[in-house]
């Protein structure tokens, strides 16, 4: 009878435990043949998050290139759309200066935006699942020894920028983070006119999360007429920002802000530029100590 109780009790364990992260493997995807040729590793892995598979790719320099203690961004947008062009600027300043970049796929936030809006109105908040994916992949490159825990930098553009910042905002070790022509208020986007006055349309702007970004290096951009997503509501995200952080006594330089002379909802080159140049001496700093 004990042996009987002590097998169903390793079989019990057994199926709680969740299942093993498969080892890394080099990308197949014809689109990562570029990188492959000048010397990249370009490595498909996945993570298990609640029951779903979060399809990643990680991309390193060459071997000579590689800095001695890599950084890694982590650039929100998909498994591959944010590694290659137009979207890859920032992976592209990582990579020169012999940082990691990872990307991954999440479906958690759909890309149709009336069905996002629905979403949120039905709740819960989808960006919560979005969250777990993204701190299962940071995990897993943890885990991996690809980078420390504060090296890591979060960074996305629009729609995509808005979930870099609740990720920095969720997670204590993010500490750096970008947004490029950023959502800071779901209202502003004609989507979401028809709910604009929902409170749980309201209460995701970014600016209720100032508290938990606090501390943090953080980079915005946006052209000066923006109104796909607003510029006026990116202006408060930023007066709000500076605000949480002088509660806590940490003045106004944590936040580097630039209203650009880009037209519409456009991003010039020089500002991906300027932000990851930021954004890379900030998580850096400490190395020529």
């Amino acid at each position: 009878m004990r042996i009987q109780t002590t097998l169903i009790i390793l079989i019990a364990l057994y199926l709680t435990v969740p299942a093993a992260q498969g080892q890394p493997t080099p990308a197949q995807d014809g689109i990562f043949k570029s990188l492959v040729d000048k010397g990249y590793e370009v490595l498909e892995f996945t993570v298990p998050v609640k029951g779903r598979q979060i399809r990643a790719v990680i991309a390193s320099p060459p071997k000579d290139e590689l800095a001695a203690d890599p950084a890694l961004l982590v650039t929100i947008g998909g498994a591959s759309t944010h590694l290659i062009p137009p979207n890859d600027q920032p992976a592209n300043y990582f990579w020169k200066h012999g940082h990691r970049v990872v990307s991954f796929s999440f479906g958690s936030m759909p890309g149709d935006l009336g069905i996002l809006r629905d979403n949120m109105l039905k709740g819960p908040d989808p960006t919560l699942d979005f969250i777990a994916d993204a701190q299962g992949v940071i995990d897993y490159c943890i885990a991996q020894k690809w980078v420390k825990s504060d090296r890591v930098v979060v960074t996305g553009i629009s729609r995509h920028a808005y979930l870099a910042f609740r990720l920095l905002a969720a997670d204590d070790r993010l500490k750096f983070g970008g947004g490029f022509a950023p959502v800071t208020d779901w209202r502003d986007l004609v989507e979401f006119k028809e709910a604009r006055e929902q409170t749980e349309i309201a209460g995701l702007r970014l600016s209720n999360y100032v508290d938990q970004l606090a501390g943090r290096n953080i980079f915005l951009c946006i052209g000066s007429h923006d109104e796909r997503v607003s510029t006026l509501s990116c202006c408060q995200f930023f007066l709000d920002l500076n605000e949480a952080n002088r509660k806590r006594g940490l003045g106004t330089s944590l936040v580097n802000f630039y209203v650009t002379p880009d037209p519409g909802h456009t991003c010039g080159d020089e500002w991906f530029e300027r932000g990851m140049e930021i954004l890379l001496t900030a998580v850096t700093a400490d190395d020529k100590k």
